[in-house]
């Protein structure tokens, strides 16, 4: 890895500490240290923050400090709305502890609300600043020209996938305007050995939150269709969400409340020990009825890492991870392809095998947080 011979001094602004589900961000963090780079993270929002604490930031921010906020405003564009007032209140509150730390660059995750705070943030250090664009946080933007005024205010843009760069371009993003390059969401695998194959009963594990765009309702349906096969499976679901007690209903009426278990929220150490006892890691990834959308999945890469083989769905930036020689990718809401493929990865264990093996080694290379930190660097040093 690539060591600087004057450190770089980057400033993460963030929204909020990042989640169990953006774990890549922490590892992130920590690769672009191990470069040699100074890092310093900023959290504009303070933990179980609500509404009227929100208010209150905004209310402040206008009746102490009028003129910027106004100035602010005009930077992120009258279609942002009031979300303009709440990322000029969260600017200004990080901007003098940022301009102590005395960054090169002022980096953030998510083209949303914290791009908006981070574009603000950068222009009162005077610095440049990037931001990494996911799936959800511009695909559930309602605002596309506010969305495009930030993402032009960025000296540089990163994307996860050319899936991205496509859907914002879809969106009506002038993408040809926003200097940008891919850099994925890591994964580094560290607690992940390779797995030997198992024998007798089938086991399907999912991990996710039980939400439209993870398909949980197609693969249950899919088992179903298993098990009219006189295939014996199990299928462990790990998540809580807001689907879970329609998903309970329809195992009742599917009559599979022997055969899918909805586990429910559950420790990260369990949910992982139970993949790495699984003989297929399934997601049947979908855009949910709100545009909401999965970029490229962690749990896929954490299926790979444990030498689980991979059946999923061609959405999003999912075929650049997984593709053919990967897993088994089957078109979306299908669910008859969905249980045919988790066949095939029973009927060709050899396959599947081979495959998993190539995408454990894509996760380790192309994947891996040590090259994204490299691309990260070299962009920022540039800058």
């Amino acid at each position: 890895m690539t060591q600087l011979s004057a450190p770089l001094r980057v400033a993460y602004v963030l929204l909020r500490p990042p989640t169990y589900s953006e774990t890549f961000i922490r590892s992130e963090i920590e690769f672009v240290r191990a470069t040699g780079a100074a890092v310093e993270v900023f959290c504009a929002r303070g933990e179980g923050e609500g509404a009227r604490a929100r208010l209150g930031r905004s209310v402040r921010a206008v009746l102490t400090h009028p003129w910027t906020v106004l100035r602010h405003l005009r930077v992120l564009g009258p279609s942002y709305g009031v979300r303009a007032l709440l990322a000029s209140a969260y600017a200004l509150e990080l901007s003098k502890q940022v301009r102590r730390f005395r960054p090169d660059v002022v980096h953030t995750h998510f083209v949303n609300l914290p791009t908006a705070v981070a574009v603000l943030v950068a222009e009162t250090a005077g610095v440049p600043v990037t931001a990494h664009a996911h799936a959800a946080d511009f695909l559930l933007e309602r605002r596309i020209p506010a969305l495009h005024r930030r993402l032009r205010r960025l000296s540089h843009l990163f994307l996860i996938s050319n899936a991205a760069v496509d859907q914002l371009i879809d969106l009506g993003v002038a993408m040809a305007e926003i200097p940008h390059s891919i850099v994925r969401a890591s994964f580094d695998g560290s607690a992940a050995p390779t797995r030997p194959g198992t024998n007798g009963a089938v086991r399907l594990v999912t991990i996710g939150r039980l939400i439209d765009k993870k398909g949980i309702d197609v693969t249950v349906s899919a088992v179903g269709m298993l098990t009219g096969r006189q295939r014996k499976v199990r299928y462990d679901v790990y998540g809580d969400g807001p689907n879970a007690g329609t998903l309970a209903r329809q195992v009742a009426d599917a009559e599979l409340t022997d055969v899918v278990q909805l586990h429910g929220k559950t420790h990260h150490a369990e949910a992982m020990a139970a993949l790495a006892d699984a003989d297929v890691a399934v997601l049947a990834c979908r855009r949910g009825p709100d545009g909401d959308t999965d970029g490229i999945p962690v749990f896929l890469m954490e299926a790979a890492s444990r030498g689980v083989p991979v059946v999923t769905t061609s959405v999003s930036g999912i075929p650049e991870l997984v593709g053919e020689d990967g897993g088994w990718v089957v078109p979306v809401d299908d669910v008859a392809s969905l249980a045919d493929a988790v066949e095939d990865v029973l009927r060709r264990p050899e396959e599947a095998r081979a495959r998993t093996r190539v995408l454990r080694r894509r996760v380790m290379t192309e994947f891996s947080p040590g090259l994204q930190a490299e691309r990260l660097i070299a962009t920022w040093s540039r800058l």
